[in-house]
């Protein structure tokens, strides 16, 4: 644990005498947590919002966000050929200026089909802002400091989205509901005049950024399995145990953001304006371990830490059934923040160690597009169990998604790298 820190430390140490001094970094965290704060506030309210405000039933609230992936999916693929178009600094600030409208303007829209229409909008924006800003660090970092340039990227995002969730709560307190959605309109534009001015007007890939530019690999890497690229399929079946927790991610994720503060109103007669800081609690636990849980994976193994989260999900999950007040499901949640969220940069890790490095692009398209998936289909799926069975067989279904996530890790556990390295030294030992 101690070595663990020390390497932590000195690796920031490092980074703050390279990749932090460069102005366009230090700027891309702001409008992240900016961003990530508008994000938090429009999360934590949207669902008791359209509920108790708009009188929209649990079912329809989930259809809604089906559009809200469905605007993601749209445009996360066409989104590379458009930041090259118009460049990843203007593309940002149309993004945060088109996001920033559909929000402000979503609660004062009459009909479903204007709701649908601006939730969609919202994901399109949204994917345009993200992988602009993702852009943006990987051109101005070098691939040494990658895997720590972006765990701080996710603190960030974190960090906004817990200072949002407080800032949605505050507004509540004083002013009608649809304000939480005005002030995050404002959050966003904001963000968008700092990229618009703040950034610089040329950016360009420092040296070091591109694969060209990487030392050659450890002479301890395996050699690619085949020289012949995989069908999609073949493919999918490599990545199997990271693209499966990550679909369960996405569809838990999407169901819990919305329908939780639904049964703690309903179930435990918790103020509809309380509700608003679970989302503060999941992102502040994500924040505080994500870097440490990957730096953890990186010694003990990607898939054997997703493991222990899978599990720890599990149980979490199926506690949030009994649990008998908020503060306890609030701790709950702060600890599902801490145990899952470090799912998904550990899934990305596991599946580039496992496939050629000419497939990364087909591979993290799979991944991208299974959590994709689990956003679409998880509020569909929970808001029709919510609407007849209830909270408590809600939660007990995503707790059982969780074991049978756990279950395909332990049957598929050979497809990890590190195990068949393992076997192949006890193979060689013994002979």
């Amino acid at each position: 644990m101690t070595s663990l820190l020390s390497q932590m430390r000195a690796g920031i140490a490092q980074l703050w005498h390279h990749e932090l001094r460069d102005r366009n970094i230090r700027t891309a965290y702001a409008i992240c947590g900016i961003t990530g704060t508008a994000y938090g506030m429009v999360t934590a309210v949207v669902a008791v919002y359209l509920n108790k405000v708009r009188l929209i039933d649990e079912l329809t609230i989930g259809e809604l966000a089906m559009f809200f992936s469905i605007g993601i999916a749209a445009l996360s693929v066409p989104m590379g050929l458009m930041i090259k178009r118009l460049t990843p600094r203007r593309m940002l600030a149309v993004a945060l200026i088109g996001y920033a409208a559909a929000t402000a303007i979503f609660p004062f829209l009459p009909s479903f089909a204007g709701l649908a229409t601006a939730r969609g909008l919202d994901g399109a924006f949204s994917v345009g802002v993200w992988v602009s800003l993702e852009t943006i660090l990987l051109m101005r970092t070098r691939t040494a400091h990658r895997g720590l340039i972006t765990s701080l990227y996710t603190i960030a995002m974190g960090l906004g989205y817990g200072l949002g969730s407080v800032i949605g709560w505050l507004i509540m307190l004083k002013f009608p509901m649809p304000g939480v959605f005005v002030g995050a309109g404002i959050f966003a534009t904001t963000a968008a005049l700092i990229a618009f001015f703040a950034l610089e007007r040329d950016l360009h890939p420092i040296p070091g950024s591109g694969h060209h530019d990487e030392e050659p690999a450890p002479v301890d890497v395996p050699p690619p399995p085949s020289l012949v690229r995989p069908a999609l399929g073949s493919l999918y079946w490599r990545i199997k145990t990271a693209c499966i927790p990550t679909f369960c991610y996405g569809y838990f994720q999407a169901s819990l953001v919305l329908f939780l503060p639904l049964f703690l109103i309903e179930a435990r007669d918790v103020p509809k304006e309380d509700t608003s800081l679970l989302v503060g609690c999941f992102s502040v636990g994500m924040a505080a371990s994500v870097v440490f849980v990957g730096r953890f994976g990186d010694r003990v193994g990607h898939l054997k830490t997703v493991r222990m989260l899978l599990a720890a999900g599990t149980l979490l999950t199926a506690s949030l059934v009994v649990l008998p007040s908020y503060a306890l499901v609030a701790l709950v949640v702060l600890l599902a923040g801490a145990s899952l969220a470090p799912i998904w940069p550990l899934s990305l890790a596991l599946q580039s160690l496992i496939v050629d490095p000419r497939d990364y692009s087909r591979s993290n398209a799979l991944l991208n597009g299974s959590y994709g998936l689990g956003t679409l289909a998880g509020p569909l799926v929970s808001g029709y169990i919510f609407k007849h069975e209830g909270g408590e067989a809600m939660f007990l279904h995503l707790a059982v998604l969780w074991a049978i996530a756990l279950a395909a890790t332990v049957v598929f556990r050979r497809d990890d790298p590190s195990f068949r390295a393992l076997h192949r030294a006890r193979a060689h030992a013994a002979g």
